[in-house]
């Protein structure tokens, strides 16, 4: 899991998209009513594509990098439960890698280490201050109200993050194959699972949801 090769790292966000408006007027005598929006879309974290158990024999499981075979029918791998007459598990196979960007461009060699990426992310926040008066002369405060994931509170679906989970001993990977060894002429032999990892909401610290704040700041 930590050989020193090039590649994505797992924490990288390649492409990303913020954007800012900002309103205000003075609706109540000379104070301050302020509308902010700030919106951020991004790509989803890098992830990689292995086999769920242990291929090379390292101890550990779920980091090795799936090998995709050149085209459906190569005879390059089996598939498990196949048969001459019989390619139900070799199609589903290739459902999932024609489905999957990262793994359609990796035909005929390994998957390269976090050559894809989750959904993308798309968020928004909304501020609204308005100044009032203070108890003395030349004082005043303003009141706030932050929404973050301003989204979230109008959908439950909107302003969702998704990701692969992380894996100890390899990273964000997600996987649809098991390695069942080897046939007689030393072909890997697949055992295709009947879902693929989906990718899981992120709730950890609230990403996924909406918050409110309250703030009250008073100058003089």
């Amino acid at each position: 899991p930590n050989e020193e090769v090039a590649a994505t790292s797992s924490y990288a966000i390649k492409n990303r998209v913020n954007a800012l408006v900002n309103f205000q007027k003075k609706f109540f005598e000379n104070y301050n009513t302020r509308l902010g929006i700030f919106y951020e879309g991004r790509e989803g974290r890098p992830y990689s594509w292995t086999f769920n158990n242990d291929l090379n024999g390292d101890g550990q499981a779920g980091n090795d990098l799936m090998y995709i075979p050149t085209a459906f029918g190569s005879g390059e791998v089996v598939f498990y439960g196949d048969t001459a007459t019989n390619h139900a598990n070799e199609q589903r196979f290739w459902d999932v890698v024609n489905a999957n960007k990262g793994l359609h461009n990796a035909a005929g060699g390994v998957v390269k280490r976090n050559s894809s990426t989750a959904k993308w992310v798309n968020t928004f926040d909304v501020r609204i201050s308005q100044e009032i008066p203070g108890f003395f002369t030349r004082n005043k405060a303003t009141f706030t109200l932050d929404f973050m994931n301003f989204g979230n509170l109008l959908n439950k679906k909107w302003g969702r993050t998704e990701e692969i989970s992380f894996q100890s001993a390899g990273g964000m990977a997600r996987s649809f194959v098991d390695y069942a060894g080897l046939d007689a002429q030393g072909r890997y032999i697949y055992v295709v699972r009947n879902e693929v990892e989906r990718q899981d909401l992120k709730q950890s610290k609230g990403e996924s949801q909406w918050a409110i704040q309250a703030t009250l700041k008073y100058e003089f």
